[in-house]
């Protein structure tokens, strides 16, 4: 059962429709500007700066899934829909930039959403009804740490050089220009450049990372994997098979980073495979799970409520994976 109100949007503060679910502790949140997500009681009272990073996945990384802000991962995920996916504190932590020039790429991306034909601009003009609303959201798409925007003139005035400090930066790289003297600002031809270049790495990611035990006895077994991922339109990444002189950990990472998902089997559970699975999980990217039918009861606990493709042979493996590809994930366009 569940108690429709209509209250504050959690991240934009925008009058919205919102439903009560008491049996599972969260809160529906049907939003105009962020969408529709799900909201754990436990998050409510976080630190405010989880909060710029809620509107940012719900902008970038939700993919057409049902979005469920919660702590952990419930331990009852067989009983939502297929389309549930759900962001953890620890995924939202691991989306904080590590550093001033990332935090840049996600502004851009964020004013990507508003500035999106040549020609087009947004305004961060404070003056209006709406002032309280539009500050709240300008901070968001800035990725400015804020809890509640208040009406309060000496609170604004204390945030309004925060927000022209930020735009300052991004004039001073060349990817934002003001409209004369207003507080209207569009991109760049540098700016148009560098937001294709975010959206070419970021959304359409070619590649998809394998992780494995690396035996014998999985070769066959690693070429069904490799042969799924490459008739769905994305180019197998394994790392054993990739030249390179740097240590495997950083390269292991970076290549997880780059991929749009990533399989691993988990037949031999090895600790590796484990890590990397969760990793990839920790980043928000799709993982899709296998494992061969004689090693499926000896998987680790804590992956065990987590849907996993049982394969009897390297044929069934590749049918089973394709399939599964193309329905969580999509087939690549244009292949």
């Amino acid at each position: 059962m569940s108690n429709q109100q209509t209250t504050n949007c959690f991240l934009c503060d925008t009058l919205v429709t919102s439903y009560r679910h008491a049996a599972s502790s969260q809160t529906e949140f049907v939003c105009k500007h962020c969408g529709q997500y799900y909201l754990c009681d436990f998050l409510k009272s976080e630190s405010t700066w989880i909060r710029p990073y809620m509107f940012y996945y719900l902008h970038h990384e939700s993919h057409g899934k049902r979005i469920f802000f919660v702590v952990n991962e419930p331990s009852n995920k067989a009983d939502y829909a297929d389309d549930a996916r759900f962001v953890t504190k620890e995924t939202l932590e691991g989306m904080r930039p590590k550093n001033f020039n990332e935090k840049v790429d996600m502004i851009i991306l964020n004013l990507g959403k508003s500035i999106k034909f040549w020609g087009d601009f947004v305004s961060f003009a404070l003056l209006g009804q709406d002032e309280v609303v539009r500050l709240l959201r300008i901070k968001r798409a800035l990725l400015l740490v804020c809890d509640r925007i208040t009406d309060n003139s000496l609170e604004n005035r204390e945030i309004v050089p925060e927000i022209h400090g930020t735009l300052k930066f991004l004039e001073d790289y060349g990817y934002l220009e003001r409209r004369g003297n207003t507080q209207a600002y569009s991109f760049t031809v540098e700016g148009w450049k560098h937001l294709g270049e975010l959206r070419s790495t970021k959304h359409d990611l070619p590649q998809a990372f394998i992780a494995m035990y690396f035996s014998p006895d999985m070769t066959d077994a690693r070429e069904s994997i490799k042969k799924a991922i490459t008739d769905s339109g994305y180019i197998p990444i394994i790392i054993d098979e990739k030249e390179h002189n740097k240590q495997i950990v950083p390269e292991i990472f970076f290549e997880i980073q780059r991929s749009k998902f990533l399989v691993a089997d988990l037949t031999g559970h090895r600790n590796g495979v484990y890590y990397e699975a969760g990793y990839a999980q920790g980043m928000g990217k799709e993982v899709i799970l296998t494992c061969r039918d004689d090693a499926f009861e000896m998987r680790h606990f804590d992956v065990a409520q987590i849907s996993t493709i049982v394969w009897c042979d390297t044929n069934d493996l590749y049918s089973k994976l394709l399939r599964r590809i193309e329905a969580t994930v999509g087939k690549r366009l244009g292949i």
